[in-house]
């Protein structure tokens, strides 16, 4: 079993001890069966990736029977040939179980290639409840309520934040169309741009939200009592457990959170070391071992039926209705010439250097440039 870095832990810890657990629990079940986990680069060169391009192609032996991915490589390395279809070595009931995004996450060309098992940075806000009673669902209820906010403005690697994504699709609005070319709606990133534009006029979003990058940079503001309203992202939210849970404000009330993580997917090639490895995910992916497993890493299941064993804190509640809705973020290069587009729009506007009707004109005539 390959896993990456960014889920194997290197270093003794709980959640090394609940990894080395649930597999030996599988082992002592299996008589004459041992079970060897490596820990892999996550990318580049020596990464998952580049691993099983090199080795299927001269050294088969070596290729492990199942590899833990993040769900951006999962196509990447299916479409290579690399992995194998899941439906007939895994329960349709764990499939019909996992939430809409887990499920879309691992479909690739009409094929069930991974499993989603974990989710984590998904964004969404929280709120102070001594200075506001209740979340404002919509723009409007925000201006109303008096609160001011605070969210990742500053984009990362030249990309736009999740919060614009979360603004924009929820007006129903596109990114790309079937056939993965470029369809952005000029009237939703108007709607988008102006509300950060008139936000920052009326003072209800900070002036510096455009300097922030991450929301761990947001943090200090809320936790001070410096504003009402601050973006936070599930991982951590589950380490300070601190401010009442809440959607982020969007246009219309839809509620939108972008869904990362990683994903289980069979490489074996051999129909017995494949029947064992449908058995092994079968066993992994138990809602137990699943909630335990995700508590130990910070992290949320994407299992419904693992939800419905947790305590039922406020948070858990509210994350289980939350992910019915949720969508994967997509990186593809034509999404990233969109993201890199948005960003300069983004910019422009808090910075109020660029009107929204124009900024929302210049995203679609950047991406219409740079992607054929």
């Amino acid at each position: 079993v390959w896993i990456s870095d960014e889920v194997m832990p290197l270093s003794p810890g709980r959640l090394a001890d609940v990894v080395g657990q649930q597999f030996a629990a599988f082992e002592a079940t299996h008589p004459g069966l041992t079970i060897e986990i490596l820990p892999k680069k996550a990318t580049g060169q020596g990464g998952i990736e580049d691993l099983l391009t090199t080795a299927s192609a001269v050294a088969p032996a070596v290729l492990p029977d199942l590899v833990v991915v993040d769900t951006q490589v999962l196509p990447i390395i299916a479409r290579k040939g690399l992995t194998w279809p899941l439906d007939d070595l895994v329960s349709v009931e764990i499939q019909d179980d996992l939430y809409p995004f887990a499920l879309q996450a691992g479909i690739v060309d009409e094929q069930w290639m991974g499993v989603q098992f974990e989710a984590h940075g998904l964004q969404h806000a929280l709120y102070n409840p001594t200075k506001i009673s209740a979340a404002p669902q919509t723009w409007d209820d925000l201006y109303a309520s008096g609160a001011t906010l605070i969210f990742p403005a500053a984009g990362r690697e030249g990309m736009v934040n999740d919060a614009f994504l979360i603004q924009y699709l929820s007006t129903g609005a596109s990114l790309v169309d079937e056939g993965g070319r470029p369809a952005l709606s000029t009237e939703a990133l108007t709607e988008v741009l102006t509300y950060y534009r008139q936000g920052i006029e009326r003072g209800t979003i900070l002036t510096e939200t455009v300097e922030k990058a991450t929301v761990e940079q947001c943090w200090p503001k809320f936790l001070q009592a410096e504003v009402t309203m601050s973006h936070i992202s599930s991982d951590l939210y589950l380490s300070v457990l601190t401010g009442v849970p809440a959607s982020v404000p969007t246009r219309d009330g839809m509620a939108v959170v972008l869904s990362r993580g990683h994903a289980w997917a069979l490489t074996a090639r051999d129909p017995k070391r494949q029947a064992l490895a449908g058995q092994l995910l079968e066993w992994l992916l138990n809602p137990v071992n699943v909630n335990d497993w995700n508590a130990a890493a910070g992290s949320l299941p994407t299992r419904r039926a693992a939800f419905e064993r947790l305590e039922r804190s406020a948070y858990v509640t509210f994350m289980y209705g939350q992910l019915e809705t949720a969508i994967p973020y997509a990186q593809s290069e034509t999404h990233r010439d969109i993201y890199r587009a948005m960003q300069q729009a983004v910019d422009a506007v808090l910075r109020q250097e660029t009107p929204p009707e124009t900024a929302a004109a210049s995203i679609l005539a950047a991406v219409n440039q740079e992607t054929p």
